[in-house]
């Protein structure tokens, strides 16, 4: 576990020291694990008695079928009340899952494995954009930063120990196990989640919350606008859609371009390594973000942490001329990913409009997995040399921060048209 500085330990004990705070961090950790297993456990469940390739392609509906549903998912949640949507689904996505492994099990027709799949994307429960959208509900101002930077850290420690826990499972007893794990961990998130949505809504423990939305006793946040474009109706929100879709398109690519990398140098041992180093280097960064007294805007931090991660990346690739230098490049690449993740976050639900907390993230969620698929598909076409690959992740990385410096510049620009209309105003009334 990764100890942060003793002048880092107040933002965090004080998070942690309000009981729903508290009970929040708790069911957030017990909502990532679960995360973290998923896609290798539906690729072996899949791959039992089917070729790699259709078990690639029940991997891809599932990733695609959660990022179609994800914004409606997310609607629903905020109108109908997080508990009682994420219920809903998860009966669904047990079935779904189910019914998949029962078409491995039965060596059913690839396209029925890939359907089953593709069923349980699209009704996963909302848990993930639940949670941060309680986070940033229910942590006062002042604390909302350590609040997504912790998440950030949970995020990418259950990126570490999911994949070996669900390969131990598969390997030690069956797939089956760890897809039942799954479930089960699923439902213990729902069940936490949504008892936190409540006790959020009651204020329980008489602990002070200071929100940015109200938490009605159902677990909505606030009231939920009727419009079809819901929170896609904020300029600043759009643009952290874009920024967010290039800046997991460069993690994707990471993570395909390593592990070609390794294939290719007959040493695919080492992918595993190199992709744990860089949720290290990122864990470590979300934790160091959290404890540090924010001095800029929020837009403005993410571009310079954004040309930090594309700084780390490009030093990646120079690093893959002379393969013992991975291993020192790869945690400095994921010290600013991680929390350029929490700021994009912590931002995103700055900028949802009143009552649109849960489908806020839930946008930010299925963007990032459109991104993630591009990333993807383009270091896949280049995997016969990695290195071209890591080049296209730093520039994925750079147009992030260039999009996010876009924003920033905006904002300026509507600072000081805003201070010359006052000073007309005011020479006006001078008259």
């Amino acid at each position: 576990m990764i100890s942060a500085p003793a002048r880092a330990r107040g933002p965090y004990r004080d998070l942690l020291a309000q009981r729903t705070l508290r009970r929040l961090a708790a069911a957030d950790a017990c909502a990532r694990l679960p995360q973290g297993m998923m896609s290798l456990t539906v690729l072996l469940v899949a791959a039992q008695h089917a070729p790699m390739g259709v078990a690639g392609l029940a991997l891809a509906g599932h990733t695609l079928g959660a990022a179609a549903t994800a914004p409606l998912r997310g609607r629903f949640a905020d109108r109908r009340g997080l508990f009682a949507v994420s219920a809903v689904c998860g009966i669904g996505y047990v079935l779904a899952m189910l019914g998949l492994l029962t078409a491995s099990l039965v060596h059913a027709p690839g396209w029925l494995l890939v359907a089953t799949a593709a069923a349980a994307g699209l009704t996963l429960p909302p848990v993930s954009p639940g949670v941060r959208s309680l986070w940033a509900a229910c942590a006062e101002p002042r604390l909302r930063r350590a609040a997504f930077a912790l998440d950030a850290a949970v995020f990418d420690l259950s990126f570490i120990a999911g994949p070996v826990l669900a390969s131990a499972l598969s390997a030690g007893l069956a797939p089956a196990a760890a897809l039942c794990l799954v479930l089960i961990l699923t439902w213990a998130a729902i069940l936490a989640v949504g008892s936190q949505a409540r006790l959020a809504g009651r204020g329980d423990g008489g602990d002070r919350v200071d929100r940015v939305d109200r938490v009605d006793r159902a677990g909505r946040v606030g009231r939920v606008g009727r419009d079809l474009l819901g929170p896609l109706r904020s300029a600043a929100l759009r643009r952290l859609l874009v920024t967010a879709a290039l800046a997991n398109a460069a993690l994707s690519a990471t993570e395909v371009s390593l592990t070609a990398y390794a294939r290719l140098h007959h040493a695919v041992w080492a992918s595993g390594l190199l992709l744990a180093a860089i949720s290290a280097g990122s864990v470590t960064g979300s934790l160091l973000l959290g404890a540090r007294t924010p001095r800029r805007a929020g837009s403005a931090r993410l571009s310079r942490l954004l040309s930090g991660y594309t700084a780390g990346l490009a030093a990646l690739a120079a690093a893959s001329f002379f393969a013992p230098l991975l291993a020192v490049a790869a945690p400095l690449a994921g010290l600013c990913m991680g929390p350029s993740l929490a700021t994009l976050f912590s931002s995103a639900g700055s900028a949802a409009p009143h009552g649109n907390g849960a489908e806020t993230q839930a946008w930010i969620n299925s963007i990032m997995n459109g991104g993630a698929a591009c990333g993807a598909a383009l270091a896949g076409f280049t995997a016969g040399r990695p290195i071209v690959g890591l080049v296209i992740a730093a520039a994925a990385a750079g147009a992030a921060a260039v999009s996010s410096l876009a924003g920033v510049a905006r904002r300026k620009q509507a600072r000081a048209d805003a201070a010359r209309a006052g000073e007309a105003i005011a020479q006006v009334r001078a008259r």
